[in-house]
């Protein structure tokens, strides 16, 4: 048993996740390193504290026996028999006596027995290391700068076996000693055990396990009907070490005010959950403080106090907007820079207008529909400008929904304001207007230069292309995004980098990463019309497990390899000589307008086992023509008609990328 914790200063909630990753991904490196059988490991945090413990362990590595080959006898030994320098060497280097060696196939082989190292020595060497190799977004440092971490440590605990486990960070030794609440009297205990550390945390007011902290979270919260949102319980289970539940109310003047508004409000300035009863807002409010011995009427006073004054202000800049119709906020838009070197947010609104119009023209959307489209598509960023969404910013769209529907505008344009930041938008309006949204941004960053690189990237646009896949899948749009992209180019002047077509290209096997990672790779070239290329892939696997796959593949190696490297589809039926060939020629005659058809009708399944159908005259063909004849018309004839029949196959993705079994 095992268990380690240090305190610090309170942790910032966005280094949390980072932390608990980092560390469990290297405390399982070190064991798998050192080849120590472990199990219970456990990766906790509190707003004052991480750490982990294991509960078994072995007590040490394996002996070993390690074998290794040095010199060749001639090298190794004088004419006398004497040692030289090369094999003194090599037993000095792996601390040796020639008593250790012996003599195999004319060289000189070391083997030793290695003895095991004691956990408790490893752990002493590697766990400092391990801590100080945690990264952070953004560290502090203290005294003269000679330490940096994440928080200024206070306290390291390390037990080992009941026991303290000697190591020393930023200059503080480790102990057995763990500290409770900070609000708690008489807060430090003596740990002995993991069950004695969280109990006795417990009982000084510290859940020290955050899945547990959860649960009490989710447990008080089951009481009442709220909307159970995961980021703010969360952000709660984060900041409090033990979370006590504060119920209270705001003055019922304000329900009067969009229930988006009021929740906002709350969770923005308080992190507190509004309650409803059936599915009206009422006035109450959940809180979770972290004061256990706290006069929890005074905190409710105050929390009261602040909840009232900061919807007192979010009324206020709601009047003021309503004072005005949505779209006169348009104007401020001219003045709001959207990106560096693309414009403003208005130039921004000008060009979705024009991309959803060739975006409908695309789909060919009914008058009606394209109406709506273009009439969100220019008031899709009005409410930017509006005072509420510059308080509170992420309530964009949420507020041009709202505002929409007040000055009277058609209820599916007010939908698609909102819905156009979905991932998935519900309804058409909202969908194209957000796929030329991201079609904007995306290439406009492209063509300045701000590509994707690594980690990096700061204005999303790796989620913005996969959005471009995902909406049309949803839809069933059978769009041609290239088109669009080529379009939206030409509204920016400017040709488009290939590195946008790698870009996308790789964006779109990684879309499909939930079929074979070969079939992903096969359709990748189909991001040009993603909804195409998801059926593929999706027919491909409805075959994979069978005989007709193999069948496939098959058939088209034979066709591809010897005519891969041909360019012209040109051939003349009436020189085929071998019946073979006729009957190859007969069946590629029949077939091919059923595949086209099937391929217009995005039937992928029937185009298939269409392609399937050829395997046995292919067979035939390669069985009984020589394509690679002497005579030149009739080789390149034969050429011509099987790269033909090569491009036909190759219309359901690069087959040649796909495995047999």
């Amino acid at each position: 048993m095992y268990i380690f914790e240090i305190g610090v200063e309170e942790l910032p909630t966005t280094e949390v996740n980072n932390i608990l990753l980092q560390l469990e991904e290297k405390l399982e490196k070190f064991f798998k390193e050192e080849e120590l059988r472990y199990s219970g490991l456990t990766v906790f945090y509190a707003p004052r504290r991480f750490g982990f413990f294991i509960k078994k362990i072995d007590e040490k590595q394996k002996d070993k026996t390690i074998e290794k080959r040095g010199p060749s006898k001639t090298v190794a030994f004088d004419e006398n028999g004497n040692p030289t320098k090369a094999l003194n060497g090599f037993l000095k280097s792996n601390n040796a006596s020639i008593k250790d060696i012996e003599i195999r196939n004319n060289y000189v082989f070391l083997s030793k027995k290695v003895e095991g190292k004691k956990t408790e020595e490893l752990l002493k060497e590697k766990i400092p290391q391990i801590i100080y190799s945690l990264n952070f977004r953004k560290s502090m440092k203290w005294g003269n700068g000679e330490f940096s971490f994440v928080r200024i440590p206070h306290w390291i605990l390390s037990v080992y076996k009941g026991e303290i486990l000697e190591i020393e960070l930023f200059g503080i030794k480790a102990s057995n000693k763990t500290y409770g609440h900070r609000f708690v009297d008489d807060n430090i205990v003596e740990v002995k055990s993991i069950e004695d550390y969280l109990e006795n945390l417990r009982r000084l007011k510290v859940i020290a396990l955050h899945g547990e902290r959860k649960e009490k979270v989710l447990s008080l919260l089951k009481n009442y009907e709220t909307s159970f949102d995961e980021g703010l319980i969360d952000e709660v289970v984060t900041l409090t070490e033990y979370p006590i539940l504060l119920e209270g109310r705001f003055l019922e003047k304000y329900l009067s005010l969009p229930e988006e508004l009021i929740t906002t409000t709350i969770k923005h300035h308080q992190r507190s959950f509004t309650v409803y009863k059936g599915e009206k807002i009422t006035n109450k409010f959940l809180s979770f403080i972290d004061s256990p011995n706290g006069n929890v009427d005074l905190i409710k006073k105050g929390y009261e106090k602040v909840v009232n004054a900061r919807l007192e202000d979010a009324k206020y800049y709601y009047e003021k907007d309503l004072k005005v119709p949505l779209e006169s906020f348009n104007e401020s838009l001219k003045e709001i820079v959207f990106q560096k070197s693309l414009g403003t947010l208005m130039d921004k609104v000008e060009r979705i207008e024009k991309i959803s119009e060739k975006i409908c023209e695309e789909l060919k959307i009914d008058y009606s529909d394209k109406k709506r489209v273009l009439r969100t598509a220019h008031l899709c960023k009005a409410d930017i400008a509006s005072s509420v969404v510059y308080e509170f910013p992420e309530l964009q769209g949420v507020m041009g929904r709202i505002y929409a529907l007040k000055d009277g505008e058609d209820y599916n344009v007010a939908l698609g304001i909102e819905e156009h930041y979905s991932d998935v938008p519900k309804n058409i309006t909202g969908a194209i207007v957000a796929i030329a949204d991201r079609v904007d941004t995306v290439v406009g960053n492209f063509i300045v230069g701000n590509i994707p690189s690594g980690s990096k990237d700061p204005f999303g646009i790796r989620k913005k292309v996969d959005t471009l896949f995902e909406i049309p899948n949803v839809f069933s749009w059978d769009i041609d995004l290239l088109e669009v992209v080529k379009f939206s180019a030409e509204l920016f002047g400017k040709g488009i980098p290939n590195e946008l077509f790698e870009f996308f290209e790789a964006r779109y096997e990684v879309f499909n990463s939930n079929t074979r990672y070969d079939i992903a790779r096969a359709v990748k070239r189909f991001w040009k019309r993603p909804l195409r290329g998801r059926l593929i892939a999706q027919a491909l696997m409805n075959i994979v497990d069978k005989e007709e796959f193999q069948s496939l593949l098959i058939g088209f190696e034979r066709v591809h390899n010897i005519s891969s490297k041909f360019d012209s589809c040109e051939f003349d039926s009436t020189k085929f000589l071998d019946n073979a060939e006729k009957e190859l020629f007969n069946k590629y005659i029949e077939l091919k307008p059923r595949i086209l058809e099937a391929l217009d009708n995005l039937s992928f399944d029937a185009a298939l086992l269409y392609l399937v159908e050829f395997r046995k005259y292919i067979d035939s063909y390669f069985d009984n023509v020589f394509v690679m004849t002497k005579q030149d018309d009739i080789r390149m004839n034969r050429l011509g008609f099987l790269k033909s029949l090569d491009r036909l196959f190759l219309k359901l993705g690069d087959l040649n990328l796909l495995k047999k079994k």
